[in-house]
């Protein structure tokens, strides 16, 4: 989970349309192409949006596993100045269950009093299957800098 508060004097209008212009944004950014060119989904309800990442032209499908990874917040503006801030989570439903089930393995470990090798494999487990998921928290947070930085950059031109 990444926490993201950021402020811009700029109107919300001039921001979203940023944040809705996938290729200006991803066209000035670097990112490794080989694991797949980052495509952002933006869905908008009064306030509240979210933006999910899509990793397209790689070998195989991205799936976004579980609701996959995703940007989920809020967006406001008083006296001329746009705030946005919110969460990035990734496979919340997944993890969620995940964790209880680490949790039981961990109470029968103590419970029995032995130590189980399978919490360990699990975390192991998590880490090499959702490798690319959690990389795209990192994408997802340079692209809502960079629509941020864009705006600066058109505001004071």
């Amino acid at each position: 989970m990444l926490f993201l508060n950021y402020k811009i004097g700029a109107e919300k209008e001039e921001l979203l349309s940023v944040l809705r212009d996938n290729n200006l944004v991803v066209e000035e950014e670097k990112f490794d192409t080989r694991r797949g060119k980052p495509r952002m989904h933006i869905k908008e309800k009064g306030n509240t949006i979210k933006i999910k990442c899509e990793l397209t032209e790689r070998a195989t499908k991205d799936n976004g596993f579980l609701e996959g990874t995703y940007f989920l917040g809020k967006i406001s503006e008083k006296c001329g100045t746009t705030r946005l801030f919110g969460v990035i989570l990734t496979a919340p439903i997944y993890h969620f269950l995940f964790l209880l089930l680490f949790g039981f393995f961990i109470y029968q470990c103590i419970a029995v009093g032995g130590i189980s090798p399978i919490p360990i494999i699990l975390v192991v487990f998590d880490g090499f299957m959702f490798y690319d998921e959690f990389r795209k928290q990192g994408l997802i947070k340079r692209y809502i800098f960079r629509a941020f930085k864009i705006t600066y950059r058109n505001k004071h031109k």
